[in-house]
């Protein structure tokens, strides 16, 4: 094996590690009991598992009803023994157990400097603090093969994610893979892993640091190596919409494939990301992400980053989904080698719940 394909396999061998500690992390069976209880203002209590809150939804796991999304604006109650993180919409975070508060709408996070009685409502993310490391953990990973034999064409396509909290610390894996070949033409192979840690302060502030490799055939890229420092805060963080932003450098390492002479330099990062969901008919969910690198090394060099997803009810359980991501590069390596590569997917479908 030469020098390229030591590269090659490093590479996918990266990736393909993501994938397994996925995998492995989101297997891990809780060692706590189903103890937790939660009560709806319509009356309803439900004793089970408390996953964590995210995005206006609260994940609950029970014994007869498997793994329930609850509307977060539709708890009353919330009590648990177990040791939980809660941060609110000010980004003020709280780790402690759960004990129902004095009036409806109201938890007591009973902490090491004693207890804080919190309204429900102001409440955007609660995570499991298990006692072991592998209970702070949690993770997914997607895949999807297409296979057509009119024209020997496959895609296959993976995602996957880890991510860790703690009462100071954000910490996110991504790793991303895809690959099409048909006959007579020239696959097509993009894959991303990358690392974020964000260390959270007051205000909604954070100081990041971020890692990223990346290989693209559309952009002739067969290595670029990035890391980087900077700074991020959330400007808006409710159950229905989350906007924040990040300014940061990094510095780069591109090997190309070719002839194309490899570069190492430096950028600007400037990002923004937007998500609004609704759990109401018409349910929607919107995100979108958008990011600058202008190089301060190359003159008049910059690279674009955007991508979108949007899931619309238009009737009962009739959904809509576009998604949409670009890839720009104004110099990118290589003669004759392509500015831009994006991608398109429309799609339908229909929920039985």
């Amino acid at each position: 094996m030469g020098v390229s394909g030591a590269r090659c396999g490093a590479r996918g061998g990266a990736v393909l590690g993501v994938f397994l500690v996925a995998i492995l992390f989101a297997t891990v069976a809780s060692a706590a009991d189903k103890t937790d209880a939660i009560v709806l203002k319509n009356g309803d209590r439900i004793t089970g598992e408390i996953r964590g809150l995210q995005n206006g939804l609260l994940s609950y796991k029970t014994d007869t009803l498997g793994t329930l999304s609850v509307e977060w604006h539709s708890v009353a109650k919330i009590s648990s023994i177990w040791l939980f993180i809660l941060e609110d919409s000010q980004g003020r975070r709280y780790t402690g157990s759960l004990q129902n508060g004095p009036e409806p709408g109201q938890v007591v996070v009973r902490t090491g400097e004693g207890p804080v009685t919190l309204q429900l409502a102001d409440l955007v993310g609660i995570a499991r603090y298990g006692a072991r490391l592998s209970q702070r953990f949690q993770g997914f990973v997607d895949g999807a093969f297409t296979l057509q034999k009119a024209q020997k064409e496959r895609t296959l396509n993976l995602a996957a994610q880890i991510n860790y909290i703690s009462t100071k610390w954000d910490i996110r894996a991504d790793a991303s893979s895809y690959l099409s070949s048909r006959e007579n033409a020239v696959s097509t192979t993009r894959e991303l892993l990358s690392l974020d840690a964000r260390r959270v302060y007051k205000n909604r502030w954070s100081g990041a640091a971020f890692g990223q490799l990346e290989k693209n055939t559309e952009l002739n890229l067969d290595l670029r190596l990035l890391g980087g420092l900077g700074v991020g805060r959330y400007f808006i963080r409710t159950n229905r919409r989350v906007l924040d932003g990040v300014a940061a450098v990094d510095v780069t390492r591109e090997n190309y494939y070719g002839d194309t002479a490899s570069k190492t330099g430096a950028e600007a990062v400037f990002g923004i990301d937007y998500q609004a969901f609704r759990y109401v008919f018409p349910n929607m969910n919107i995100s979108a992400s958008a990011y600058a690198y202008p190089s301060l090394t190359t003159s008049g060099r910059v690279r674009l980053k955007f991508q979108t997803n949007f899931r619309y009810e238009l009737f009962s359980r009739f959904y809509v989904s576009l998604g949409f991501v670009d890839n720009y590069d104004s110099k990118p390596g290589g003669e004759g080698t392509t500015k831009n590569d994006y991608g398109l997917n429309l799609g339908i479908s229909w929920s039985l719940n």
